[in-house]
């Protein structure tokens, strides 16, 4: 075979392999790379959603979080300054404190409730306050721990002012055998919300 048919044929054969090349890479390859390059994109489309609904849930979770510590705060606001006066309550807590502390409450005077001046806010609400004045009665140290207690009280009361004299019995102004009790009068000022 001469040299120039050897080429002839080499660039034949060189040109069916280009075609058959061609013909597999149209037929076979490229379908497939097509259908590989969709879902790649089907995939990062799904990740792309996950991650962002990821976000939101943990975005969500934590509102929700925020919102649980938003209510516990209220509810222990609730407690030191109510809703409303709570005259109720604050008798009751007026006879509480007196018990625990084993002092006897002669009497108990609530004035009536009065509104904090200024203009009505609908997101923020006003205080109110009401005298309490009382009278009562114990040792020296009962009375102490009482007056302690009123001022670490839960309920938000300021002291006002106050008063202690040795407790006299009789109508001729005898102390008590040894004059180891005492008669405090106190006025103090609870705090409240308004509705």
């Amino acid at each position: 075979m001469k040299t120039s048919s050897k080429r002839i044929l080499s660039i034949l054969f060189s040109a069916v392999f280009l075609m058959a090349t061609l013909v597999v890479y149209g037929n076979l390859i490229q379908p497939e790379i097509q259908a590989a390059s969709s879902k790649q994109s089907l995939v990062a489309s799904k990740q792309n959603l996950y991650d962002s609904q990821k976000a939101v849930v943990s975005q969500v979770t934590k509102l929700i979080g925020q919102f649980q510590n938003a209510a516990q705060l209220q509810q222990t606001v609730s407690l030191a300054m109510p809703i409303g006066e709570g005259v109720t309550q604050a008798l009751n807590q007026w006879q509480g404190i007196a018990g625990a502390n084993q002092v006897t409450l002669q009497s108990l005077n609530i004035k009536p409730p009065t509104l904090a001046i200024g203009k009505r806010d609908p997101f923020l609400k006003r205080l109110g306050s009401f005298e309490e004045d009382a009278t009562v009665t114990g040792t020296y140290s009962a009375i102490k721990t009482f007056l302690s207690s009123l001022e670490t009280n839960t309920r938000i009361t300021n002291i006002t002012s106050f008063d202690m004299k040795p407790f006299i019995t009789s109508s001729a102004g005898n102390a008590l055998s040894g004059g180891d009790l005492y008669s405090l009068q106190i006025s103090a000022v609870a705090f409240y919300q308004e509705q």
